[in-house]
């Protein structure tokens, strides 16, 4: 794992599973243990407004006993709020673009296909979503089967992505 200056580390917003955080300027977010979820790095690069939503599953399937309903888990209903929200803060709607991370094929099981897991049919909803909304996708990392870990300077738009074993990179 990388390792961070304790300035960093007080500067980052976290971003927990099914969830989003926004931020402007020089703030940093992060997500960690990205295996089948998928972290999305959204943001409009002329006002340096963005976001880091990390979604759990590929839509939302109401079954009538739930007691919440969290949009920030699905890709369908997570990548509406957090465009809606960056809108809020100031971004222009039409400038959005994201980055990818994550989808990794955590467990290989050889009665379910790699393209029918919950990593794969994660980044096609997200990829899907993304595509309605007239959103580009400039850069991404992900699949092969390892975790990421993610900061995202939403300033600059760069996605640094950490991983076990393997070179730290940036996209």
């Amino acid at each position: 794992m990388a390792a961070f200056t304790t300035e960093e580390l007080q500067s980052m917003i976290i971003v927990n599973m099914g969830d989003y955080k926004t931020a402007k300027g020089s703030r940093k977010l992060i997500t960690k243990d990205l295996g089948s979820c998928v972290g999305i790095a959204m943001r409009d690069p002329e006002t340096g407004i963005g976001g880091l939503l990390h979604i759990m599953l590929p839509q939302y399937m109401p079954n009538g006993w739930e007691t919440s309903f969290t949009a920030a888990k699905y890709a369908d209903t997570g990548l509406d709020e957090l465009a809606k929200a960056l809108v809020q803060q100031g971004a222009v709607r039409e400038r959005l673009v994201a980055k990818l991370a994550g989808a990794a094929h955590m467990v290989k099981v050889e009665q379910v296909p790699e393209s029918r897991d919950i990593s794969s049919r994660n980044l096609a909803a997200v990829r899907k979503k993304l595509a309605e909304l007239k959103i580009p996708v400039l850069a991404s990392d992900v699949g092969d089967y390892y975790p990421r870990t993610v900061v995202f300077e939403p300033e600059s738009g760069a996605l640094r992505i950490i991983a076990p074993g393997k070179a730290e990179k940036t996209i």
